[in-house]
């Protein structure tokens, strides 16, 4: 059995009580979520707060840009139930290509453009990202390879969001290091 189908059906066969749990980080996490709230409230605030909202709407939008317009037009994978059949979803039924995973992406451009929240900032906001990607699996929307590659996508643009930021945001080190 292929490793993607194998840890899917891990995944299908949890507990059922976790269903509105992983529906509401699916929910959060549609379009960046918690990371697009929180990047438009860092903006509105002056100083280093603002270039760090700045730099989270910028990976989001590096996010839309390379895994919705690029990535998943282009690979076009068909999502798990239309493979596997219908038994695996739970929940809607998520529009488009499968990979790579843009709530996976979306979560973790944004933890990785949460540099300077502090270590427990930082530790939570990839606990938060790992949960979006844990709910995309439960509910059967994404192959695990699907979360992963969104996963690694969604650092890179992270990492390139800090570069710009560091480049053209005035006030900035030239070093790229988190925002």
């Amino acid at each position: 059995m292929h490793p993607d189908i194998a840890i899917l059906r891990f995944f299908a066969g949890q507990p059922h009580w976790l269903f509105p749990v992983a529906m509401g980080l699916t929910w959060i996490g549609s379009f960046g979520g918690v990371w697009l709230l929180l990047g438009v409230w860092k903006l509105l605030r002056k100083g280093e707060g603002r270039r760090v909202g700045i730099t989270i709407l910028l990976a989001l939008l590096l996010v839309l840009i390379v895994v919705d317009f690029a990535l998943k037009p282009i690979i076009g994978r068909p999502r798990p139930f239309l493979v596997l059949g219908r038994s695996i979803l739970l929940g809607p039924v998520p529009g488009g290509a499968s990979f790579p995973s843009g709530h996976s992406a979306a979560a973790f451009a944004g933890a990785g453009t949460w540099g300077r929240a502090g270590r427990w900032g930082t530790v939570l906001g990839y606990v938060y990202a790992a949960a979006v990607a844990w709910s995309r699996l439960y509910l059967g929307a994404h192959w695990p390879s699907d979360v992963v590659a969104g996963a690694i996508v969604g650092l890179l643009l992270a990492w390139l969001a800090r570069i710009l930021a560091a480049r053209f945001l005035p006030g900035e080190s030239h070093s790229g290091g988190a925002v």
